[in-house]
């Protein structure tokens, strides 16, 4: 049952957040729309804040668990970048809150948002690093840095997040996506 609860306070905040922002949603309209009484928000996370960081931990590991799953379905190197390059654009999309953080800067929301976001870039350098590592011990990459590489993709990506590309029409973001994969396959240099 207090799973249950749980679950259904942070869906709900976790709505209200991605459309009011954190500061125009109340625990009262929490409460009241999660069907719980105020003081069970506060016994099971304490503040306002907390419940906000939750959902964004939640988000965090939803989009991360997704990717990985479209990656291992992979066989081939460069299938999985470019399944975790789809992926990635796909489930961001929908992780709201983590797109609004992104937008309105880390300054207006507690501290530890920004951890929860720097955690999810890390995590994600660390995905494109094992793709880039298999690819490098498969012949298929060289690359004189591969850590270096994999956080300079990850910083690109940051880039789509803020400049909300999720709003373009589809075909147009397959287009960019498309371009992307051929530029980290094959440069830019004229053969």
């Amino acid at each position: 049952m207090k799973k249950e609860k749980s679950e259904s306070i942070l869906e709900t905040a976790g709505r209200m957040f991605a459309r009011y922002g954190l500061k125009k949603t109340s625990i009262d309209e929490i409460a009241q729309l999660a069907r719980v009484a105020k003081a069970t928000i506060y016994n099971y996370f304490g503040s306002k804040d907390r419940v906000y960081l939750e959902v964004l931990k939640r988000e965090v590991n939803e989009i991360i668990d997704r990717i990985s799953v479209s990656v291992v379905r992979e066989k081939l190197t460069e299938k999985k970048l470019a399944a975790y390059v789809k992926a990635r654009f796909k489930y961001m999309g929908s992780a709201l809150n983590i797109l609004n953080l992104e937008r309105e800067g880390c300054e207006k929301k507690p501290p530890e948002a920004g951890i929860i976001r720097n955690e999810l870039f890390e995590r994600e350098v660390q995905l494109i690093r094992s793709i880039l590592n298999e690819g490098m011990e498969n012949g298929l990459f060289y690359l004189n840095d591969v850590h270096l590489a994999a956080r300079a993709i990850s910083h690109a990506f940051r880039g789509f997040d803020q400049e909300g590309m999720f709003q373009e029409h589809t075909e147009k973001i397959d287009n960019y996506l498309g371009e992307l994969i051929r530029i980290i396959f094959s440069g830019l240099r004229a053969r």
